[in-house]
């Protein structure tokens, strides 16, 4: 999991990835989403409220009120944050109406934490280390930067060599390589150096940043469809759409594979079924809007319409190609079912996104590589 929360979350070398979808069979309608966010004094004006990983966010007026408008069908986590206060997260299924809302938020009391934090004098070093982790390693990692890092308080512990980090306010991610400018409510980070599993839980929102020039706008768009092809939710948008195999993904099944965390290698091989899956056969019908997922185990992933970008071949994520193997060169992933099954949407977001755990290529993709899910819908 990188496994991560919604949702995004927890990750093991690789990042599951939380997001919600609008409708493939009604994307044309669209609703609201409204309400009002309070606390137990009364409304709470300025609070914001988003849809996580999409570019839907507000604040709330005077009265506290707030509408997402333009609301595709599907299911979402909607999220509510005011400083002082516990951010709020929820379920949120949109169907054929609007839907409406009463979110309270409890006042936050945990705030010894920033005097204990506070006190560290190798907070440089764990920034760094956080940054890796969080952004990632890949070309993309380059070109973000965290406009403001202060947010963050961290800790690690000698005895488990873990690192753990949180923020009371978002973190604010500039995205060069992508043109994003990311808000990323962050809950939870924990990187265990012994065993090398990083967990992070959080929710971001997207905000489109000018292009200064045409070649700019170029760049963004070619490097956004690079992140978002061959990606996890490039993925979930085609086994939902029945579509795994025209837009370039082949997926076998593992019939044995060593455990979560061990290096692959002749002595701890792979054993999978040569034959491609056939997707409709781990797909049942949910709702309109929603597919139930489910396999047995594990699944080996190619994604033969690109190769290994640089840095990848040592960054730790690598699947060494099996022996005899007759699949064709790609990017090498597996997918790991942790839960009984899975639901998932049109635009790929799956649910509950800790019930996926993401080994090889998939793994290694972090914040740096990740689209808004209005990308596969409306940008590409």
């Amino acid at each position: 999991m990188k496994i991560l929360p919604a949702l995004r979350e927890f990750k093991y070398l690789l990042l599951c990835i939380f997001l919600a979808v609008g409708s493939h069979l009604k994307a044309q309608e669209t609703y609201t989403i409204k309400g009002t966010v309070r606390d137990d004094s009364g409304p709470l004006p300025g609070a914001t409220v988003f849809l996580t990983g999409t570019k839907t966010i507000t604040a709330c007026d005077n009265y506290g009120t707030f509408h997402l408008d333009h609301v595709s069908p599907g299911q979402y986590v909607l999220v509510a944050k005011m400083i002082g206060f516990e951010p709020l997260s929820m379920p949120v299924v949109v169907k054929n109406h609007a839907v409406q809302l009463g979110l309270v938020l409890k006042t936050n009391t945990n705030k010894l934490k920033e005097v204990t934090i506070t006190a560290d004098n190798n907070w440089e070093e764990h920034y760094r280390e956080f940054k890796k982790w969080f952004l990632g390693t890949t070309p993309n990692a380059g070109d973000c930067d965290i406009l403001n890092p202060k947010v963050l308080f961290f800790h690690y512990d000698k005895q488990s060599l873990t690192l753990t980090a949180s923020a009371d306010e978002f973190l604010i991610i500039q995205n060069k390589a992508l043109g994003y400018r990311v808000k990323y409510l962050l809950t939870n980070f924990e990187h265990d150096n012994t065993n090398n599993i990083l967990r992070y839980q959080g929710y971001p929102s997207f905000e489109e940043m000018p292009a200064k020039t045409d070649k700019e706008a170029a760049r963004w768009k070619k490097n956004r469809e690079t992140a978002y092809n061959g990606s996890i939710i490039n993925l979930m948008t085609a086994i939902y759409n029945n579509k795994v195999y025209e837009t370039g993904f082949e997926i076998y099944k593992l019939l044995h594979k060593p455990p979560i965390g061990t290096k692959y290698s002749n002595e701890n091989r792979m054993i999978f079924d040569d034959h491609q899956v056939m997707v409709d056969s781990l797909l049942t019908s949910a709702t309109d809007n929603l597919k139930n997922f489910t396999f047995k185990d594990a699944l080996f992933v190619v994604y033969t319409k690109e190769r290994n970008p640089a840095g990848f071949e040592n960054s730790g994520f690598k699947i060494e190609r099996p022996a005899r193997a007759k699949f064709p060169n790609g990017q090498m992933s597996m997918v790991n079912l942790l839960e009984k099954n899975i639901t998932i949407d049109s635009q790929g977001n799956y649910s509950p996104t800790n019930g996926l755990l993401f080994e090889g290529f998939m793994g290694w993709e972090q914040i740096a590589d990740l689209t808004p899910l209005e990308f596969g819908k409306d940008e590409k």
